[in-house]
């Protein structure tokens, strides 16, 4: 076992008493009088444990143990701290910055042996940092000492900096997806990268951001989408919501050589992936920038999940994830005040599942949640990115059409009517249920000069019933 302890401190008398008391537990010991002298003799030396004060002339102990801790020549070495009693917080700052252990300066010599005897016999393993350095160690001086601290605290610095904007730019987004698209360009800037993406997913949703820095061919984004799905290991059937930034083209790249990273995010799972432009690029070595800045990400992106999930548990029908009633409703309102600001027109359509009481009397209501759900998953997709869908109560769907006159929202609700139509509900044991559903039509011209959102849904309602009474499956404007 390595016995040499090098003791750093000002005070000759504080070193003869460390050095004597260390020498006679049989230690070897080496001295400093300083911080760059300790950190010249700590990379010449490589001793078993550092043992050194705060307050020193040149260099104190606080760059002293930043500098052994982040450079992968020294990061093995134990260090432990003397503090004076009334030193919480260099106590507190040294655990943030790496110390090993501590005592105050009227410790008794046991103890200071015991701690030294500890941390000399404890397996150590190196932190790695970047490759490719090599250390003469016998050349090392005062002025490399002196450039590698600067070094160090350059990184510190670039990662701090990146951290705070990460974080601005993270609690700037309103959800998820604004959240990640912020913080993939953030990081584009700092990573030399054809794509990035982030993807999260928990018990009832995926959730997938991906930034394009080169025009990336659709193909190859699509299977990048499927990858980050099935990274997710999500359950079958769950939500994913996948977006995408950045301009597709014709670049095809090689997926395989994509770096996978993952995010530390309790009761979620999460990932970063991005794809190097070198071959040989190091931006996901141990000890790199976007390896110290996972945890980071993965807290602003979390944050983000789950206030969005909280605002989409007050706006969005649990079964069916469409807008429930009382948010389909304001939406409601607030396009009908829209269009008659702008004098523009607005449908809407009321849409009842036909017969829906004899499914859940013949198949149970297990069978019926899987038909709401698929049959709001089939209208949502017969509908513009621009509508918008809400589960108005029960069977019944509202679905307001932005500029939409009374005639085109005939055509779309006709639209919807085929669609449920000819996509059955296939159940587990392999039997489908056939879906119709009777749409009423009604639009914001109609109403006269007394326009409100009762009255326009009440006249789609009326006609609603009308197309129930006309035979069902069928629309009437």
């Amino acid at each position: 076992m390595n016995r040499r302890v090098l003791v750093v401190d000002d005070s000759e008398v504080t070193r003869a008493i460390l050095s004597r008391t260390l020498r006679n537990a049989g230690f070897e010991v080496l001295e400093a009088r300083d911080g760059a002298e300790g950190a010249m003799a700590a990379l010449r030396e490589q001793p078993a444990v550092v043992v050194t004060d705060l307050e020193m002339p040149t260099m104190d102990g606080f760059p002293l143990l930043r500098l052994l801790k982040a450079d992968p020549a020294s990061n093995h070495i134990p260090v432990l701290i003397l503090t004076s009693h009334g030193e919480a917080a260099s106590r507190y700052w040294g655990l943030r910055t790496g110390a090993d252990a501590f005592l105050t300066k009227d410790f008794h010599p046991r103890q200071l042996v015991e701690t030294v005897t500890r941390l000399a016999a404890e397996p150590v393993t190196p932190i790695p940092g970047q490759p490719g350095e090599s250390l003469d160690r016998q050349a090392i001086g005062p002025v490399e000492v002196l450039a590698r601290v600067a070094r160090h605290l350059d990184a510190s610095l670039l990662q701090a900096t990146v951290i705070n904007t990460l974080l601005e730019r993270g609690l700037e987004g309103t959800d998820f997806h604004q959240a990640a698209a912020g913080a993939l360009e953030i990081l584009g800037q700092v990573v030399d990268a054809h794509f990035l993406a982030v993807a999260m997913g928990g018990a009832d949703q995926g959730l997938i951001q991906i930034l394009l820095q080169d025009p990336i061919r659709a193909t190859d984004v699509e299977v990048l989408g499927d990858l980050l799905v099935h990274g997710l290991d999500l359950a079958p059937d769950t939500a994913v919501e996948l977006r995408v930034s950045g301009e597709r083209g014709e670049m095809a790249v090689d997926l395989e050589r994509a770096v996978w990273l993952p995010l530390p995010v309790p009761e979620a799972a999460g990932v970063l992936v991005f794809l190097p432009r070198d071959p040989h690029d190091l931006s996901a070595s141990p000890g790199s920038l976007l390896v110290a800045l996972t945890g980071h990400l993965a807290l602003v992106l979390d944050n983000a999940r789950l206030s969005q999930r909280l605002r989409e548990l007050s706006t969005l029908d649990g079964l069916t994830r469409q807008l429930n009633h009382r948010a389909i409703y304001a939406r409601l309102t607030e396009e009908l005040e829209r269009a008659r600001r702008y004098h523009l027109p607005l449908s809407v359509v009321l849409c009842d599942f036909d017969h829906f009481k004899e499914i859940n009397d013949t198949y149970g209501h297990l069978t019926g949640d899987a038909v709401l759900r698929e049959g709001a998953a089939v209208l949502r997709r017969c509908l513009r990115n621009t509508d918008v869908l809400g589960r108005y109560g029960g069977e019944e769907f509202l679905a307001l059409l932005p500029q939409v006159d009374l005639a085109a929202g005939q055509a779309a609700a006709e639209r919807l009517r085929q669609g449920l139509e000819s996509h059955p509900v296939r159940l587990a044991e392999g039997t489908e249920v056939r879906i119709t559903a009777s749409f009423g039509v009604a639009a914001r011209d109609e109403l006269g000069e007394a326009q409100s959102s009762d009255l326009l849904v009440s006249l789609a309602d009326r006609r609603l019933y009308e197309a129930k009474a006309g035979g069902r499956n069928c629309v009437r404007p």
